[in-house]
């Protein structure tokens, strides 16, 4: 199934019941914004996505606001055509490592595509005006979530496509005291790119520009195609084109279109793209910030992007999410492609993996489908703790919790993990600590390296919790519960009672 756009994949939620029109006044004022408590009750309640049309205290009431598209494992498992989390997954997972399968874009003519109805050259930018502007929390700024970003590597011309936050600074407040100016309000955004290893591809690029003393152009798609966002959200080989990826995961080559100031090319029925340049030698200081684990960053020095032109539909929609305590929306979208990453890997060195379960908070999971006296040998579970941590790609490296379950554990069901764990685990013998490995980089519990203020190493903790034959019983109580089976067969024959 390929959706054309996201407006089609909201028709789709909204026939399946995952979408509410909201017509109650909420508040998106800065500093008192009703949306950080809304993100947290909709995630309370396993909700919906919403559509929230009547905002206060918000730049452009005409445009209604997304919100929560994402949230569940399910709603994401739908773009891939499959309700069931990991039949999702597993597409997900026989498409990125399969190459043939990847389909390349289909480059459009402008006057068909909808990003273009509206043109706005950069003469007339006034980013405080042309740019809804959505707060949360306790932020300093308004931010550009989840924007789908396409730059190409100024050396070797390689494209890449990668899922980003960018800073709005108009109306924000300086987290160190300064003002920002009337050109950086009206005419820049800042970007979360970094360099410094493990940083992401176009932070790369960046870095590479700045050692030319060029700009570095970038297109900017916001509120795109779903199957797009989750490519862009993939860690792939750098220079794949993660475009490529996408068409393979719809099935069906992407529309792309030429952009108007910049020699690239963006998903051609993105409701917004704000085509820009990173400039050389010229970074911000943004903050307070909302960031994925839950805390907030005082401050952080970004690369500021100057914007030349912004396109978008006649009556577009926009979409706001927020980095907070997990869960939040953009969490499964992110799932995803983290444990798709994972699973693809194990699943070539160690066929007995049967899925790999991260939760929002960066938990790994891993189920076998072999346990006991069926494991190939003795310690398996604990081989399989270190492929995780071996693991080719981004995320893996960075698991800080690891724990390997048997078949007859639900990895998503956080009581049978914590079930497995007092039941089949002795604490010294079976786990692993690892002193010294790699962190992901917003854990504020390890030490930031000096260099670039982000956590570089941390240490992990791996949990085997199999059953321990061979290692220490030749035999292991029988396993008492009912049946999955027989839970479906009476839930159905009490429906109505129960």
């Amino acid at each position: 199934m390929a959706f054309q756009d996201m407006r089609e994949f909201l028709e789709f939620l909204k026939n399946k019941n995952q979408l509410i029109e909201v017509d109650t006044e909420l508040n998106a004022a800065r500093g008192t914004t009703e949306l950080q408590p809304l993100m947290r009750h909709i995630h309370n309640i396993n909700g919906p996505a919403l559509m929230l049309n009547n905002l206060s205290g918000y730049n452009h009431p005409d445009i209604p606001v997304l919100f929560n598209p994402y949230g569940t494992r399910e709603r994401t498992s739908m773009i891939l055509g499959k309700e069931r989390p990991l039949e999702g997954k597993l597409k997900f997972t026989e498409v990125l490592t399969n190459r043939s399968l990847w389909i390349k874009p289909n480059m459009i003519d402008r006057a068909e595509a909808t990003c273009k109805q509206v043109i706005i050259e950069k003469k007339d930018i006034d980013l405080s005006q042309q740019l809804p502007h959505v707060w949360f929390g306790k932020e300093g700024p308004s931010y550009i979530t989840n924007a789908v970003v396409i730059s190409k590597d100024p050396e070797t011309g390689q494209l890449n496509t990668g899922c980003y936050r960018l800073t709005q600074l108009w109306n924000a407040s300086h987290p160190l005291g300064e003002e920002y100016s009337e050109e950086e309000q009206k005419k820049c955004l800042a970007i979360f790119a970094f360099w410094n290893p493990p940083g992401n591809d176009i932070g790369r690029q960046w870095a590479k520009a700045q050692e030319m003393n060029k700009p570095l152009e970038l297109a900017i798609a916001c509120i795109v195609d779903p199957a797009v966002q989750i490519a862009a959200a993939t860690s792939i080989t750098y220079g794949e084109d993660e475009m490529d990826f996408a068409g393979g995961l719809r099935g069906e080559g992407v529309d792309v279109v030429q952009c108007e100031t910049v020699d690239l090319a963006v998903p051609a029925t993105a409701e917004w793209v704000i085509e820009g340049r990173f400039l050389p030698e010229r970074d911000i200081a943004i903050g307070p910030h909302s960031n994925p684990v839950g805390y907030y960053d005082d401050a952080q020095i970004l690369p500021l992007i100057e914007v030349d032109c912004i396109t978008h539909r006649k009556d577009p929609i926009w979409y706001a999410t927020m980095e907070m305590e997990p869960p939040f929306d953009h969490n499964y979208m992110a799932c995803m492609p983290l444990e798709g990453e994972v699973l693809s890997d194990l699943q070539t060195k160690i066929p007995e993996v049967q899925d790999v379960v991260v939760t929002p908070n960066l938990s790994y999971f891993v189920q076998l489908s072999v346990d006991g006296e069926q494991k190939p040998r003795a310690d398996f579970g604990k081989e399989v703790l270190q492929a995780v941590w071996g693991a080719n790609g981004r995320w893996g490296p960075t698991a800080k919790l690891v724990v390997v379950v048997g078949p007859d554990v639900n990895p998503y069901d956080l009581s049978e993990i914590e079930w497995a764990i007092q039941t089949r685990v002795q604490p010294q013998t079976d786990t692993i600590i690892n002193e010294a490995g790699q962190a992901f980089l917003m854990d504020p519990s390890a030490v930031k390296d000096p260099g670039h203020g982000i956590a570089l190493v941390s240490e992990q903790v791996g949990i085997d919790a199999t059953i321990k034959i061979p290692e220490r019983f030749e035999s292991y109580p029988k396993y008492s519960n009912a049946e999955p089976e027989d839970v479906i067969a009476i839930a159905e024959k009490l429906q109505g009672v129960l």
